[in-house]
């Protein structure tokens, strides 16, 4: 399945009187049937002020449907206030970013927690996969913390100039997903 997902209660996070963030339910889509190849699409919508609902996502189909023709897609809709039981995948809990290592380049990181992170053992297969629309991404590591369960990644984006970069992340284990995916819309 895919969706949006409110994991963040704490009203201290938001410092929101009107919008009341932290009371915004999930929602999570699980497809019925056969939705053929494909990828969940992340959507904001350019806005001027931070309490539109500007973020979405949507299925995409990886085969264009032809113009005029019909197709449908059968689906159940979760709304609720915790994240729906997920495999053993590790989620996100944290990214930062930061100047990178030479001018115009962003070093980020991002945390991923696992109940599974508990040793080398449980993590020798782990291997981070990072792109960007646009530029170039540079010197992807994985950073252990085994104390905590969670696996920081850490790289430098280089824009090559480009004012606008989609940056996606996801850990794989032995050639699977094995984490949530992590979605950045990274503008100059």
């Amino acid at each position: 399945g895919f969706g949006l997902l409110q994991r963040l209660r704490d009203p201290l996070a938001y410092q929101d009187d009107d919008k009341l963030f932290e009371r915004r339910p999930s929602l999570w889509i699980e497809p019925i049937g056969d939705w053929a190849e494909g990828a969940v699409q992340l959507l904001e919508i350019p806005s001027t002020n931070e309490t539109n609902p500007n973020i979405l996502a949507y299925w995409r189909p990886k085969a264009q449907i032809a113009a005029g023709s019909q197709t449908s897609f059968a689906l159940r809709q979760f709304w609720t206030w915790s994240a729906p039981d997920r495999p053993d995948d590790a989620t996100i809990q944290l990214t930062r970013t930061g100047h990178g290592s030479v001018q115009d380049r962003r070093r980020f990181l991002v945390e991923f927690s696992s109940s599974k992170f508990v040793d080398q053992a449980a993590i020798a297969g782990i291997s981070a996969a990072a792109s960007t629309s646009k530029g170039k991404i540079l010197d992807v590591r994985l950073v252990p913390h085994l104390e905590r369960k969670s696996l920081r990644v850490t790289f430098e984006l280089d824009p090559a100039g480009e004012p606008l970069c989609e940056l996606h992340l996801v850990l794989m284990e032995n050639g699977k997903t094995a984490s949530e995916t992590w979605l950045y819309r990274w503008t100059s």
